[in-house]
């Protein structure tokens, strides 16, 4: 698993990578449905709100507390995607939403320091910060960036 440096280098390429697919589109393009019953307003702003309970999390961590809060159950991903979903916004109001969330999250990991990065030789596994970059960031691109990349070849 990455180190620090790695782990924010590999996200922001992501971002920058993600973003570059989808910055030229017309503003109609957000209101194609095409991932489920999803568009690109509703799939920017399900990011978005990961992003932001995520750079909540880091901050807590960051703290020296558990990442969620008490009685917050980040496993319940149904929930909380519906919930980010029904807060889209529309087009580039979409797509600036989901900026300013990027860069929340992206800050965050950034003031994490490099120990809550890399794999912990103890448990064997990766350590926090790389975790909280995995699921909401690096990974979700990782998902998401095929799907989208699909939907685009078919808009010719």
């Amino acid at each position: 698993m990455a180190d620090k440096d790695s782990a924010i280098a590999t996200l922001e390429k992501d971002y920058v990578e993600f973003r570059d697919l989808i910055t030229g589109l017309p503003d109609a393009a957000y209101r194609e449905v095409w991932l489920g019953t999803w568009d690109l307003d509703r799939l920017l702003a399900h990011m978005a709100g990961w992003y932001r309970e995520m750079a909540g999390a880091i901050a807590r961590v960051g703290r020296g507390e558990r990442p969620a809060p008490e009685g917050v159950d980040y496993g319940d991903t149904e929930t909380f995607n519906a919930k980010f979903a029904a807060q889209a916004k529309d087009a580039r109001a979409a797509l600036d939403d989901w900026d300013d969330a990027f860069h929340q999250y992206y800050a965050a990991a950034k003031a994490l320091p490099a120990e809550s990065y890399g794999i912990d030789p103890e448990r064997g596994r990766p350590r926090i910060g790389n975790r909280l970059l995995e699921g909401a960031g690096i990974g979700h691109f990782a998902e998401h960036r095929p799907q989208l990349e699909t939907w685009l070849s078919t808009r010719a």
